[in-house]
């Protein structure tokens, strides 16, 4: 997941970037229809004569030079904040001392419960893994289900996976969710009773 920092930034810098395109179009629309404002009018044709003169001065190098630096290292930034693995690969078991540490490989583990929920009447297949959300360790299974599955069944089934799981890794702070997706088509089932 991406963390909440990163989301707010991006929904800023899409506001910002949405507000500029929306004034430059609605500014090229009022210099297209010739309209004027309180009296004035953009000219039909217009002079780069200013621009060029600014530009020839020895100190636009540097600041365009330094301002694309900068924009260069925040896009970089922005790049590898979307890039940033969030998945577990080991933890630490319960029982650990100062005298050593017990772990098991998260996917192994994961791997095991996905295995032990996709024996479940509906679930078409299912794979597990750990991911850090939001500063806490979430147990992920994420799970195809039959469009005719028997949803109360795989809620029931998702708590005892959860809770099997719970007792093997021993990690209070390690919380657990399934999440279903429901198959375009369907295959037959058998009932469960």
């Amino acid at each position: 997941m991406i963390s909440r920092t990163v989301l707010l930034l991006d929904r800023i810098a899409t506001l910002v970037l949405s507000l500029l395109l929306l004034a430059g179009g609605l500014a090229g629309l009022w210099w297209w229809s010739g309209r004027s404002i309180s009296g004035t009018t953009l000219p039909d044709t217009s002079s780069t004569s200013a621009v060029s003169d600014a530009l020839g001065t020895s100190w636009v190098a540097w600041v365009v030079a330094v301002v694309g630096v900068v924009v260069a290292l925040v896009g970089l930034r922005w790049i590898l904040a979307h890039l940033r693995r969030n998945t577990v690969s080991r933890l630490r078991l319960g029982g650990s001392g100062p005298d050593g540490r017990n772990e098991a490989l998260a996917g192994k583990a994961l791997g095991a419960a996905a295995d032990a929920y996709a024996t479940t009447d509906g679930v078409r297949s299912a794979r597990g893994t750990v991911v850090k959300d939001r500063g806490q360790l979430v147990a992920r299974v994420d799970a195809t289900i039959e469009p005719e599955a028997d949803l109360a069944h795989l809620a029931e089934r998702a708590d005892e996976v959860s809770a099997q799981l719970n007792d093997v890794l021993g990690r209070e702070d390690l919380r657990a969710a399934v999440r279903l997706r429901v198959a375009a088509r369907g295959r037959a089932l058998s009932r469960v009773h």
